[in-house]
């Protein structure tokens, strides 16, 4: 969807960075990003919630002056959620486009593939949705403002521990996805730190559609909670082949399951789910409530958790460009790894000395067809 004009109740000055001033050097007149996202296929809902995230911010900061004269430049690329694709679109922007930063890919599978290309050539990488296990690890130029795994589950399992007393789970998820098969560890080991005992784990493929015999196999062993990992794709008839054979216990359900396309197309199915996310629709407080009145006002819908993380990532990009003084790659790297207690729709951010996120998560519900504060 595009926007409808650019959005600038949410104000151009979000963030504001606690470095002491602007370096003297000159900034271009305009500084060119690349943008890596998954804008076709079943997994398009994560990437074009993000594209608009960016678009929104992008055109407040330019509108704004947020850089003084100088303009940012998004350039799109669609990786089609396809590790070569991702390899492909990265090389055409460090060679081609000369990008001063890449934002992206949507999937942790596509950045394992890409994101050393750009690390090799000294590129500094923000992905937005990347929260499985290693992303940074692969080299110094890789930042993430999406919160880990290991960072969201841990909070969501104790609350479901609290209010249901589980004492058996059982896990799905799918094997040729790295995310799933990282967040199914972290589910793992969270589940076993509780003292909740993992009594079933069935798995699945890219592309099937048909889940009823792993969803019989895992409720023949009673289990308390069902634990889910899946991306959108799959997500969605998950959950409603789970309710046709007459599951009815609490599912929990990882970070694939954090969109509005999950909840609208599973329908009914989808009530009672129960999953952790970096962020809440109707957070009270005031720069998340200024993101959504914007999105709204340009978009005539709702922001996702997704976007928040994207429209938050440009302004931690463009924060560090403004503190660096350059379009330099080094130096917007070496800008971004100070950046501290930024004051986002995200709440108050910072990155650790591993350049992942440190912010509140927080775990949702679903009621009546939308996400609200577990409780």
């Amino acid at each position: 969807m595009k926007m409808k004009r650019p959005a600038l109740a949410a104000s151009f000055a979000l963030f504001v960075f606690t470095a002491s001033g602007i370096c003297a050097a000159p900034l271009p007149l305009e500084i060119t990003i690349g943008a890596v996202e998954t804008l076709t296929g079943d997994n398009s809902a994560y990437g074009v919630s993000i594209r608009n995230g960016l678009e929104l911010a992008l055109a407040e900061i330019n509108a704004g002056r947020f850089l003084g004269s100088t303009q940012l430049k998004l350039v799109f690329m669609d990786d089609k959620a396809d590790k070569q694709e991702g390899i492909s679109v990265f090389t055409k922007l460090v060679n081609d486009d000369k990008v001063s930063a890449i934002l992206g890919p949507t999937l942790s599978s596509t950045a394992f593939a890409a994101d050393p290309v750009a690390q090799k050539a000294g590129v500094p990488v923000l992905a937005t949705s990347n929260t499985a296990t290693g992303i940074t690890a692969m080299g110094n130029f890789i930042f993430r403002d999406s919160l880990l795994q290991s960072g969201v589950i841990p909070g969501t399992l104790s609350a479901v521990r609290a209010k249901f007393h589980p004492q058996k789970a059982v896990l799905l998820y799918e094997a040729t996805n790295e995310f799933s098969k990282s967040e199914s560890e972290v589910f793992k080991a969270g589940l076993q730190r509780l003292g909740i005992q993992l009594v079933a784990t069935e798995s699945y493929s890219k592309g099937d559609s048909d889940f009823r015999t792993q969803l019989s196999k895992l409720n023949s062993r009673k289990p308390d909670i069902f634990v889910l990992s899946s991306l959108v794709g799959e997500a969605i008839p998950i959950l409603q082949q789970a309710r046709e054979i007459g599951i009815t216990q609490p599912i929990v359900g990882g970070n694939g399951f954090n969109s509005p396309n999950v909840l609208r197309s599973a329908g009914a199915a989808a009530e009672g789910l129960i999953v952790g996310s970096a962020w809440f629709i109707d957070s009270p407080a005031p720069k998340s409530a200024a993101f959504v009145k914007a999105y709204r006002a340009a978009y005539n819908a709702d922001p996702d958790q997704f976007a928040a993380q994207a429209y938050d990532g440009l302004y931690i990009l463009a924060t560090a460009i403004r503190s660096a003084g350059s379009a330099g790659r080094t130096a917007i790297r070496d800008s971004l790894a100070r950046v501290r207690n930024l004051d986002g729709a995200l709440g108050s951010f910072s990155f650790d000395e591993n350049r992942d996120p440190v912010h509140p998560s927080v775990t949702l519900t679903v009621r009546d067809g939308r996400f609200v504060l577990f409780q």
